[in-house]
């Protein structure tokens, strides 16, 4: 089914990678403006394929999952094929995943192609712990439920908007536009419905579906915490890549 906002289309559930819109599906439900939206959408869009929201309760970002508790609640009430929420422990300093990150950073599996240049897939060792514990639960939550895990990542805004913004050097290069990919992973596991639209896409759900006043405030959007400066903690830093692509999608000034 073909979707449009913001001047930009999806095709969910493409007749490419789906014969048929699937009897359910897995979603990463992180608290944030993306998973949410593509959750709505599906859950107003394939009212009978049945949604397994989950989450990773990360010991640095707390609050992330408090914002998906009350979202996920908030959906449940809405829609009847959203079933309940799982949540996975994540602990970005445990020393299992940190020494994992590093080997991955330090192969050629941790590079990315950006732009013609190699650029390491995640900014810190931290974070790529982080990921792949997200990977872990991604993979988990495949296995249990033998169908697609779907997320909300986008693509990053132009890079000529991120450079004139100055939030160019916190974002993620893996997700620069351009970068050769596809929705569905080589693996057949993981299903990114949003990898070539931008947030401006997810920002026209929220205004044309009238979730500005209920859903919207429900989302979380900054990444940092009191441990990366975050002096404003738990308000939004207003300086991390997240905070800076919020305020670019839906047009407000940090």
């Amino acid at each position: 089914m073909k979707l449009t906002y913001a001047n930009q289309t999806i095709d969910l559930f493409d007749k490419e990678n789906f014969s048929n819109p699937p009897e359910r599906i897995v979603i990463s439900l992180s608290g944030g403006l993306d998973s949410s939206s593509l959750t709505y959408l599906i859950a107003t869009n394939f009212p009978d394929t049945e949604i397994y929201p989950f989450n990773t309760d990360d010991e640095d970002s707390p609050l992330d999952t408090k914002c998906a508790i009350n979202i996920h609640k908030y959906l449940q009430n809405r829609f009847s094929s959203i079933k309940d929420l799982t949540l996975f422990d994540v602990k970005t300093t445990d020393t299992y995943w940190l020494q994992k990150a590093r080997e991955e950073l330090d192969s050629p599996k941790g590079k990315v192609m950006v732009n013609g240049k190699l650029q390491n897939k995640w900014r810190t060792v931290k974070g790529g712990s982080k990921a792949l514990q997200n990977r872990h639960a991604r993979t988990s939550m495949f296995k249990k439920y033998n169908t697609f895990v779907a997320t909300g990542m986008t693509s990053n805004p132009p890079i000529e908007d991120m450079k004139r913004l100055g939030f160019y050097d916190v974002s993620e290069r893996k997700r620069d536009p351009g970068k050769t990919s596809a929705p569905v992973l080589e693996d057949k596991t993981t299903y990114n419905p949003y990898l070539y639209v931008d947030k401006k896409f997810v920002a026209g759900v929220y205004k044309e579906h009238n979730l500005m006043n209920d859903l919207f405030p429900m989302t979380k959007s900054c990444a940092w915490v009191e441990a990366d400066g975050n002096t404003n903690y738990p308000d939004p830093c207003n300086k991390c890549y997240w905070c800076n692509e919020k305020a670019w999608a839906f047009d407000t000034r940090l």
